[in-house]
């Protein structure tokens, strides 16, 4: 499903890597996306050309990095592009606030950590990692980022909503008032969380996500996003996913978990298309979407939703890919 709607080409460059006489050597790989949802949109809008140069950000990251480092770059430049529901794009609270989620995970020793209520900083991913690499926690929340933010060295900011952001909250509420139900209009508003999922020279696979929630949730609530196993999930003998869509419903799959199962035996986007597969079972469709990477650095995804953006880098073609819409 990952298909090549659009694509846009850049000057390949090639990453170095160890290999040994006789050994395949292994192709460091990544691959985002941008949110699972409705609506799709074309090569002309701003979030198209975000994820491709998100994909660039990503791998000039693993030239002289590793696989985590090219997830949570990819993810970075979402965040401050302001066209994704992350960052200095999020979306807002049903009173008007934002809240920002977020998580990274490397496959080596099943480290990971998540932040979630972050409103201390655009770059929610960084604090993730930081509270991975510098404690034994995986889950920090609410106002006490904002002490290790400062203790990570990470800029400490008022996050302020968006003109954009304001407005279509002013718009949701609108159509709120006129369906009387704030409820069924939270539903249909997932927002375009954003993901990576690599894997570098040195074999380790890794992943990131980073979301402002969903529109008009309630103030305090956590999605899948800053949650191991649910939002992301990474195992250096499996691969790595990242999952987006209605957050509840992937936790309550722990799909991303449940898609690198699936790579025991298959390939990224074989383990993506099941993993996609089970969530529509168990809980219906237009519930989520989920990118992959497998220990080969093949790249899957796959979504029961209208659409999801996702970009990778092909191999094969030598440049950056994107797709929104399924596959002809």
């Amino acid at each position: 499903m990952i298909g090549t709607q659009y694509d846009m080409s850049y000057q390949p460059f090639f990453i170095p890597y160890p290999t040994k006489w006789g050994e395949t050597p292994l192709r460091p790989s990544l691959i985002v996306h941008g949110g699972a949802g409705s609506g799709r949109y074309g090569r002309t809008d701003k979030r198209f050309g975000g994820l491709l140069r998100a994909v660039d950000a990503g791998l000039a990251a693993m030239k002289k990095g590793s696989g985590l480092d090219g997830a949570v770059a990819a993810v970075e430049f979402m965040e401050d592009s302001g066209v994704f529901n992350c960052g200095r794009g999020s979306c807002l609270t049903a009173e008007g606030e934002v809240e920002q989620d977020a998580a990274v995970m490397t496959g080596r020793g099943l480290a990971g950590a998540g932040v979630a209520d972050v409103t201390c900083t655009h770059h929610p991913v960084s604090l993730a990692r930081w509270v991975m690499e510098n404690t034994d926690h995986v889950l920090i929340v609410g106002e006490r980022c904002v002490d290790y933010a400062r203790l990570a060295g990470i800029r400490v900011e008022t996050v302020h909503p968006s003109r954009a952001a304001r407005a279509r909250f002013e718009e949701i509420k609108g159509e709120a008032a006129h369906q009387g139900s704030l409820q069924m209009v939270r539903r249909f508003r997932t927002g375009d969380t954003v993901g990576a999922v690599a894997i570098g020279s040195d074999g380790i696979p890794a992943a990131a996500v980073s979301t402002g929630g969903r529109w008009m949730k309630l103030p305090g609530r956590v999605g899948d996003s800053a949650i191991l196993g649910a939002g992301v999930f990474a195992d250096a003998r499996l691969g790595a996913a990242c999952a987006t869509g209605m957050g509840e419903e992937i936790i309550r799959c722990a799909l991303s978990m449940k898609a690198c199962e699936f790579m025991k035996t298959r390939d990224a986007q074989a383990a993506a298309a099941m993993a996609i597969r089970y969530i529509s079972r168990k809980r219906g469709r237009g519930t989520a979407g989920i990118v992959t990477i497998d220990r080969k650095g093949r790249v899957g995804a796959a979504y029961n939703t209208e659409a999801m953006g996702r970009a990778w880098y092909d191999h094969g073609r030598g440049r950056v890919v994107a797709r929104i819409g399924p596959d002809p």
